[in-house]
């Protein structure tokens, strides 16, 4: 009888921590040709309510396996619910110094996970976060998609 009441107690338990800890979590997909066009700027929008907890921001990106450049050039644009706006310029690796996938692969999709700030307090109301690159080329190629993770780290 314990037991038949405990575990799906325990998967409960374990499915809304799990569930907590991304506040928002939004991921854009690319055509097929796989290029990230370079006026193609994504945006993304969500509402914090609690100024008290910490807080990641998390770049996703995914990919070809095996992509041929070790960074990519990627701007961040952080719109606050006070108005100001903050721009952040990131080379975002890739691979590491030996050429190895610093994200998670399976076959020939990899996922990476970029953190561009790292435990921050977030003013409670509505952001947005504009994410563009650099590129030197009219588009990025063999990019799946992207997206921006909010971790609730604490």
């Amino acid at each position: 009888m314990k037991a038949k009441f405990l575990l799906p107690m325990l998967v409960l338990f374990t499915v809304l921590s799990c569930s907590d800890k991304n506040k928002f979590r939004q991921f854009d997909k690319f055509p097929e040709d796989h290029r990230w066009q370079l006026p193609d700027k994504k945006t993304f929008e969500f509402e914090i309510a609690d100024n008290t907890k910490i807080y990641n921001l998390a770049f996703l990106f995914s990919h070809i396996y095996d992509y041929q450049f070790n960074t990519i050039p990627i701007n961040f644009e952080i719109h606050s619910p006070d108005g100001t706006i903050e721009n952040i310029n990131e080379s975002v690796m890739i691979k590491d110094t030996q050429g190895k996938e610093l994200g998670d692969c399976s076959g020939d999709i990899c996922d990476l996970k970029f953190i561009f700030k790292k435990d921050i307090k977030l003013q409670p109301g509505n952001y947005k976060i504009t994410i563009s690159h650099n590129f030197r080329g009219p588009y990025l190629p063999n990019v799946l998609g992207v997206g921006v993770l909010v971790d609730l780290v604490k």
